[in-house]
């Protein structure tokens, strides 16, 4: 033992440590491989379908992504759940089923709108059928959440990463082999995006046995408000990110479809980039906000930074507007030629947009290591309502009151994240 820890003490990693870097290392990569997957059913969807029919698309897929997002803190209460009972020596207990019940409940509401005559004709117009389609698509998500986050919770980064390649793999795949058998249409391309809810089909084996039935766990109540609470959050986040393009959709007049479908494809095409990249960056603030707010002087430190990176993102969101403008209608040009047009002062907009987005995501990160859960839910409310009522009240167009709410909503989010991560006191 004496040696064991002499070694330690000496700079040594012991192979449990090892073991769990090598694990979250390779989880990153496979998120970014699944994400790489996922943007490129968006990139190559816009050479097969027409403006028009892209518009339906990315509105289906923002739908489908965007409620998909909103319920997706299953994954995370779950995970939660299964690693404090594996650090019990125990299975997580019957909570985990009524979280399951509460969120697949949320998730058949959600997807019935999408049957609802009058819903199924603003986002897909004379394409009913695509009502059905999101209608699987949305109503499996619980089942594949679940999975994941039992798998994650129990430390099985293995499997949890092959659940995700699945996800990814089967959309991608189904996809693949509709254009390579000549079915470039919209509702079977629609098809192979909802094929990926159900990747969980092939990881029942490896999920089965991990709950304790027998422990009646959390009263119903309880868990109700939370999931509840959760999804909410959730639903206001998505409703400006994967989910902006289905908003907008639902909020426009009908013939848009020619005018939105190349600013749905600038919009999935510049910000994904961005998230992508994200993604591993927000996962490691957390933990990292923790460990400087545990410090001497820890939070005057944390609102110096804080402050800083909202002047930083000020400054990176000009850059980005001017490369933006300079180079976004050159590439579109390059990868579609003449189908679409999209002007230079919507590139700059949207990278624009894209960082103040970003920002807004690291700043919120904050306020969930220092557990502000209120703040964090403001600041998500905020954006939303922003981007709805730029939408529906500004003058101009549907064209360019879409821009409009893209650029200012992100941008109010940052201002409003940055002064609560300044604000004194954590409410929980």
């Amino acid at each position: 033992m004496r040696q064991r820890a002499g070694i330690a003490r000496s700079g040594g990693e012991t192979p449990s440590a090892k073991s769990v870097r090598t694990s979250a290392g390779a989880l990153g990569l496979t998120i970014v491989a699944a994400s790489i997957l996922g943007y490129l059913v968006l990139l190559i969807a816009g050479k097969y379908l027409s403006p028009a029919e892209n518009a339906v698309f990315l509105g289906f897929w923002g739908l489908v992504m965007g409620v998909g997002s909103a319920l997706s803190p299953l994954e995370q209460e779950l995970s939660r759940q299964t690693a404090v009972a594996e650090v019990a020596g125990a299975r997580p207990d019957a909570t985990v089923f009524r979280a399951c019940a509460v969120s697949q409940s949320v998730a058949f509401v959600a997807a019935g709108l999408t049957l609802v005559p009058s819903v199924n004709a603003q986002f897909f117009g004379p394409r009913s059928s695509l009502g059905l389609v999101a209608f699987f698509g949305i109503a499996a998500f619980p089942a594949l959440y679940a999975t994941r986050g039992v798998l994650i919770g129990a430390g099985r980064s293995r499997a949890y990463s092959a659940i995700l390649l699945a996800e990814a793999g089967l959309r991608m795949a189904a996809f693949l082999a509709c254009v390579a058998a000549g079915i470039v249409g919209l509702t079977w391309l629609a098809v192979s995006v909802a094929a990926g809810s159900f990747a969980w089909l092939f990881f029942i084996p490896a999920a089965r046995g991990t709950v304790d039935r027998s422990v009646p766990g959390e009263a119903w109540d309880a868990v109700l408000r939370r999931m509840l609470g959760l999804t909410v959050s959730a639903a206001l986040t998505a409703s400006v990110l994967t989910g902006y393009p289905a908003v907008v959709k639902l909020l426009a007049p009908s013939g848009s479809d020619d005018q939105l479908g190349g600013l749905f494809l600038a919009v999935s095409l510049v910000r994904s980039p961005l998230l992508l990249v994200l993604a591993p960056v927000q996962t490691l603030a957390v933990p990292m906000v923790v460990r400087i707010t545990n410090r001497p002087d820890g939070a005057g430190r944390l609102r110096r930074i804080v402050a800083w990176g909202g002047v930083g993102a000020l400054v990176a969101g000009v850059v980005a507007a001017v490369g933006a403008y300079v180079a976004g209608p050159w590439l579109f040009g390059l990868l579609y030629q003449d189908k679409y047009r999209i002007s230079g002062w919507t590139m700059a907009a949207l990278g624009w947009s894209g960082i103040m987005m970003a920002a807004t995501l690291l700043a919120a990160a904050t306020l969930v290591a220092r557990k502000k859960t209120g703040s964090v839910v403001l600041v998500w409310a905020v954006v939303a309502a922003a981007s709805f009522l730029v939408l529906v009240s500004a003058p101009g167009g549907i064209f360019f009151r879409a821009v409009a709410g893209a650029t200012a909503a992100p941008t109010i989010g940052l201002l409003t994240a940055v002064a609560c991560s300044l604000g004194n006191g954590d409410r929980k």
